[in-house]
């Protein structure tokens, strides 16, 4: 499990996100992980059954948040400017440039303050370059 955190955030997120002590869900059909959570019971990332890499929870990208340093993983945000489920590409002013589109994204403020998760829907190119559109799609928020 850490090995897919190293491969899908980078080296040392497997140790940020996944405690030693951690509990697994199990799907009861196929037998394969599908959650995995705090020793608290608190859910810190889902397995995505299409391309088995993880989907982060609030208290998952805050560990992993804990961990890297700006702009590590994250999009940083005019907070005032993000909508309900979505963040513009207008409101965004820094991105990291190792994230491509798809990868999953960790939406902060100026003040490294967490926002929420999603998947980037832009290339942080073509964010730079000003195409108009949705850059994040958020699934959870703060």
């Amino acid at each position: 499990m850490r090995v897919i955190a190293d491969y899908q955030f980078g080296v040392g997120a497997g140790e940020c996100l996944i405690p030693e002590d951690a509990l697994v869900g199990v799907s009861p059909n196929t037998l394969r992980i599908r959650e995995v959570r705090s020793p608290e019971g608190v859910l810190l990332a889902t397995l995505r059954a299409g391309d088995y890499l993880y989907s982060l929870s609030l208290e998952g990208a805050r560990r992993l948040l804990a961990c890297f340093p700006r702009p590590r993983l994250r999009i940083v945000v005019d907070a005032s400017r993000v909508l309900h489920k979505s963040v513009p590409s207008s409101a965004v002013i820094e991105v990291d440039e190792v994230l491509r589109a798809g990868d999953e994204a960790i939406v902060v403020d100026e003040s490294d303050s967490l926002i929420g998760v999603g998947r980037l829907r832009l290339s942080p190119l073509e964010i730079k370059a000003g195409v108009v559109g949705e850059a994040v799609r958020l699934r959870k928020k703060v």
